[in-house]
């Protein structure tokens, strides 16, 4: 249970903290050192971590009495993102560095299937730094249902092998496209923002993974939709949602506009939970921590779902609701009572009073221009609070 609870401080200043609130019924104080704690978490199997998050997923699955859908769908965004690692031989072996002219960086690519309305992780990977992110997104097709999903996928993604694997599983998907598709940009700029297209690309290198999968190199059924940005840039997605009278223009567009939370699940992680702290320098830890960050990204989104309701007061002009940082920093602060103590129902119930009173304005519509300048050894700064 510690390690759900750790974040950026010191191995020792969170036990020491962990113990203390462990403690505060009795006179004395225990703790252990953290030589005791690296020693005795050897033992601990990350998969420890994956499997509470399947059951936790399984029980709001089950349970979660305001789960949202769209259009009565699960929207599930599929994306990756680096992580810094500690620099020892043994994780360098595990997961891979890349070098440049400055320094040598050990990192791991790790990927999210994420259900962006209920803002849950529904798969999570951690894997070497030069995995595949397509071969990752094939891994988390186990964990998803074709009759109820729907897959939405930035434009590192597409390629012929995966739509067409996608279309085999049964699954709908939305993929935006990159300038690279010329034949896609060339049929649209031949009017029409909404057409049909069959697709029939596959490089030599796609070859085999179309003999793999058993898959055609045509791929027919397909939807083109054209989107102009207020930036004047044009936005392609490619679906196999035809159905237009279901799903419109203007939702396919909400639709791919959905995609943007699984960028702030990975500010989250980084950023508020602060990730890149590892708490150990074994490749066995590297995986616990991730996969305990997992678990308690998805308890603080069930808590702000479930339990801090988003409401709008009729003297004020927007809603409210939960601030995710806040939920975040009162879980773990809250976790001790929650998981040790028998008052659970109480400790649940003062957690949450505190968190109706930690709401922020929902500001529709915003956004914020993006640096177009190279982030190589530059200084960034740090917006969001960590816990």
């Amino acid at each position: 249970m510690s390690l759900l609870s750790f974040t950026r401080p010191s191995v020792q200043t969170e036990l020491d903290r962990f113990f203390k609130a462990l403690s505060k019924s009795s006179d004395s104080i225990e703790t252990i050192s953290k030589s005791a704690f690296t020693q005795s978490r050897r033992k601990l199997k990350p998969e420890a971590f994956i499997e509470l998050a399947k059951s936790q997923l399984k029980y709001f699955d089950n349970h979660a009495p305001n789960k949202k859908t769209w259009k009565g769908c699960r929207v599930v965004s599929i994306d990756g993102s680096l992580l810094n690692l500690p620099q020892t031989e043994e994780i360098k072996k595990e997961f891979g560095a890349v070098s440049n002219q400055y320094e040598e960086v050990v990192s791991a690519r790790c990927s999210f299937a994420y259900d962006v309305c209920n803002e849950l992780i529904l798969d999570a990977t951690i894997a070497p730094r030069r995995s595949c992110e397509k071969d990752l997104a094939v891994r988390h097709l186990d964990s998803l249902n074709p009759a109820r999903d729907i897959l939405v996928f930035d434009r590192g993604y597409p390629c012929q092998w995966l739509m067409g694997l996608l279309n085999k599983k049964g699954f709908k998907f939305c993929f935006r496209l990159s300038t690279a598709w010329k034949q896609a940009y060339s049929y649209m700029q031949e009017g029409g923002n909404d057409k049909d297209w069959d697709l029939e690309r596959a490089s030599h290198r796609e070859w085999g993974k179309l003999k793999t999968y058993g898959l055609s190199r045509k791929i027919k059924g397909l939807r083109l939709v054209s989107i102009k940005l207020s930036s004047g840039e044009q936005e392609l997605l490619v679906t196999n949602i035809v159905d237009r009278e279901k799903f419109s223009f203007n939702d396919l567009k909400e639709l791919y506009n959905l995609r943007w939370r699984i960028e702030e699940a990975f500010k989250i992680l980084k950023k508020t939970l602060h990730i890149e702290h590892f708490t150990g320098k074994s490749a066995n830890a590297v995986k616990q921590d991730f996969h305990a960050k997992v678990f308690m990204m998805n308890m603080a989104s069930m808590v702000r779902s479930q339990g801090v309701k988003t409401k709008q007061k009729a003297s004020k002009k927007y809603q409210y609701q939960a601030n995710k940082t806040q939920v975040l920093a009162k879980l773990k602060d809250f976790l001790i009572d929650i998981f040790c103590i028998n008052r659970l129902t109480t400790m649940i119930k003062q957690m949450l009073s505190i968190l109706h009173t930690r709401k922020e304005m929902v500001r529709p519509g915003r956004s914020f221009p993006r640096n177009a300048t190279s982030s190589r050894r530059r200084h960034k700064i740090i917006n969001s609070k960590g816990i």
